[in-house]
């Protein structure tokens, strides 16, 4: 006999699982028949598995919604897959807090059976959000709506040496969703305790500027041109490269490298459709866990030195850098205030420190707090984005500059995505460091604070060092861009 939950040989403890799934299924049927609607039932167990990351590959067989998050400093990793319950909010509706609403009425009916033993447990939602919800969006990002939050079918969570899936799906009081679940999880039996061996990466990729640099540059001037006229204080402009390739793009094998590359980042993949949004962001917008709240302010970067002295000098030179820290001192200042509306004890340290990655440097600041009763993570997502690290200052008068002269739609590039779970908490990273896959085509992202003081010319050297992570992770190099 076949335990339907994991698709193992059934054991005394795998009997237990699949009373648990019948037992909360028939829970469910009574709820939905009392509220007229169908009811979220969530079933955690332990398994062995040891890489999500083995599942989001390999689950591109099974369904076309997926989900990666890895932040490997503290030996976290997730994947979910398919979707037992999705939310899209209206055009019409605040975003943030009707997603805030949807996903606590979900909850609040929900029929969770976890493991009181387990740290991870219970259902979560993948979230994501458009970066200007004014924008009109273009066909690239038609996957990739104005707000998102997806329940997967399933989801697998790494914890330190502690692995659990989670089996989700809609019940009414006559038909379940459960089974959509299992039977996904039997066709995956084989990848469980299986390593993940990644393809390689493309060696043709070609290169194509969708933007002439020199064009670009003229942006800046111009947008330095209204900073000294006094129109703004800060504005944050993005560019974007195409990469095409005669060979399929492996998105696995780019997290891979992305993860072991850039250990300090937040790694995260959203997969819709035929496209995959995914990057290595170093930016926190906020966690929430247990009252406490987490944000970071990250902005004013420098290259990476070719000797330890070489990047040390990078990294005073940064310090000392009035033009620097003006731009920094915008976004602690204004993390600070919007925190401030929803928390108690909201404390910045005086002066930034220096956090390093793989390809660059940026002056950090990390933001404590403690949320007050009767808000949740969306406030402060909602609040916090768009960052002046991001957006501007003003934000309203950048944001308009922004959707005017940039030329291009940032989609969830620069915007909020992360996960909340049941009890909501959760973490959203500023979506940085990113790109757009598609199976032989590719949209990187990258953008620079630009402010009086700016120099077009080494804000376009800028981009070039923040394009590095993701062009190098999809097997081109930034010699190859302009």
């Amino acid at each position: 006999m076949t335990n339907p939950l994991i698709g193992v040989r059934v054991t005394t403890a795998t009997l237990r699982e699949v009373a648990r799934m019948e037992a909360a299924a028939e829970i469910a049927r009574q709820r939905a028949r009392e509220l007229g609607r169908p009811v979220l039932v969530s079933i955690t167990t332990r398994v062995g598995l040891r890489d999500p990351l083995a599942l989001f590959a390999r689950g591109a067989g099974v369904t076309h919604n997926r989900f990666f998050w890895s932040t490997p400093a503290a030996d976290v990793e997730l994947t979910g897959l398919g979707a037992a319950w999705s939310f899209t909010p209206a055009p019409s509706e605040n975003r943030f807090a009707a997603s805030a609403a949807a996903w606590r009425q979900l909850v609040s009916e929900a029929v969770i059976d976890v493991d009181p033993n387990l740290p991870v447990q219970g259902p979560l939602a993948v979230a994501g959000f458009r970066f200007d919800p004014d924008q009109p969006p273009s066909e690239l990002w038609r996957d990739y709506p104005l707000g998102l939050l997806v329940v997967p079918r399933l989801l697998i969570v790494r914890h330190g040496d502690l692995t659990t899936l989670t089996v989700n799906g809609m019940v009414d009081e006559r038909s379940s969703t459960l089974a959509l679940g299992a039977a996904a999880a039997r066709r995956l039996q084989a990848l469980i305790g299986l390593p993940f061996r990644p393809q390689r990466l493309p060696t043709d990729v070609q290169v194509d500027v969708s933007l002439d640099p020199d064009e670009w540059k003229a942006i800046v001037a111009d947008a330095v041109a209204d900073l000294r006229a006094g129109r703004l204080e800060k504005v944050v402009l993005a560019r974007a490269v195409r990469l095409r390739s005669a060979e399929p793009f492996d998105t696995a094998a780019t997290l891979d490298v992305l993860r072991k590359n850039y250990p300090h980042t937040f790694v995260f993949a959203v997969a819709r459709g035929g496209r995959t949004f995914l990057g290595a962001s170093p930016e926190r917008l906020v966690a929430l866990r247990h009252g406490a709240v987490a944000a970071s302010a990250l902005a004013g970067s420098a290259p990476r030195g070719k000797t330890p002295e070489e990047d040390r000098a990078f990294a005073e030179a940064l310090l000392k850098s009035t033009k620097d820290r003006t731009e920094h001192a915008f976004v602690v200042q204004m993390i600070c205030s919007a925190l401030a509306e929803f928390c108690d004890q909201v404390s910045a340290l005086e002066s930034p420190e220096i956090m390093r990655v793989r390809n660059v440097q940026h002056l950090f600041t990390p933001v404590t707090a403690r949320i007050r009763p009767g808000y949740d993570i969306f406030d402060l997502v909602g609040r916090l984005h768009p960052t002046p690290a991001v957006g501007g200052k003003p934000g309203p008068t950048a944001l308009a500059w922004i959707r005017a002269r940039e030329r291009l739609d940032r989609g969830w590039y620069a915007a909020p995505v992360g996960w909340v779970d049941a009890r909501g908490d959760g973490e959203f990273a500023v979506a940085l460091r990113s790109a757009l896959i598609g199976r032989h085509e590719a949209m990187l992202f990258a953008g620079c604070g630009i402010v009086a003081a700016s120099n077009p010319e080494r804000e376009l050297a800028e981009t070039r060092i923040k394009l590095r992570a993701m062009l190098e992770a999809l097997g081109a190099s930034d010699e190859m861009i302009g």
